[in-house]
């Protein structure tokens, strides 16, 4: 489980990959946290919302500024066979995007939101080329989609839901929502692969 160090507050987080794990991607200067049970989950998912930007638009009155990952890693050990494994889940809850001229933003919201909106584009881009088989699938243009690339590329399995408004004066980005949610879906990234290790 990762959360901000707090004696590394001050440092610089980074996304790098680890050459030892097969090039596993990691963020530096965080902070594992080991957890046994279904409430310290839980609480270290309140810890991470309080910590989460959240600021008002004219779009929406508590508008995520951020997109938000949590990373889970689990192992387990068959006592009988000797066999060991793990994985590592991440749920990610990303920002919506938000219409230039109808979210009202400027100064630092207006930032927000280009930088978010530019992120999401990027996932979509990364998710296209997926679906085309393309040689290079271009991660590294966006932090978001860097971090995510063993979960987008790797052995892996995906699974996305797309909230969408119901008010009309929210159509257009309703029908970009469902745009994009089709292209996730026709998206094949191969089938995940069991590997065990023994002890």
């Amino acid at each position: 489980m990762s959360s901000p160090s707090t004696s590394n507050q001050d440092s610089k987080l980074e996304i790098r990959m680890d050459p030892l794990k097969s090039n596993e991607v990691f963020v530096t200067n965080l902070t594992t946290v080991p957890v046994t049970s279904e409430t310290q989950v839980v609480d270290l998912l309140k810890k991470a919302a309080k910590a989460r930007a959240v600021a008002a638009t004219l779009c929406n009155e508590r508008s995520s500024r951020s997109h938000s990952l949590f990373r889970l890693r689990i192992s387990g050990q068959n006592s009988k066979t000797g066999e060991e494994c793990e994985a590592t889940l991440n749920l990610i809850d990303l920002a919506g995007s938000e219409r230039l001229t109808n979210s009202g933003s400027d100064g630092d919201r207006l930032k927000e939101t280009k930088s978010i909106n530019k992120s999401l584009s990027n996932l979509g881009i990364v998710i296209m080329a997926l679906a085309n088989k393309e040689s290079h699938i271009p991660y590294r243009n966006s932090k978001l989609t860097y971090l995510l690339q063993n979960s987008l590329g790797g052995n892996s399995k995906t699974l996305m839901f797309v909230n969408i408004s119901p008010n009309m004066s929210s159509v257009q980005e309703t029908l970009c929502s469902l745009r994009f949610a089709t292209k996730v879906n026709q998206c094949q990234i191969g089938t995940a692969k069991k590997i065990t290790k023994l002890l």
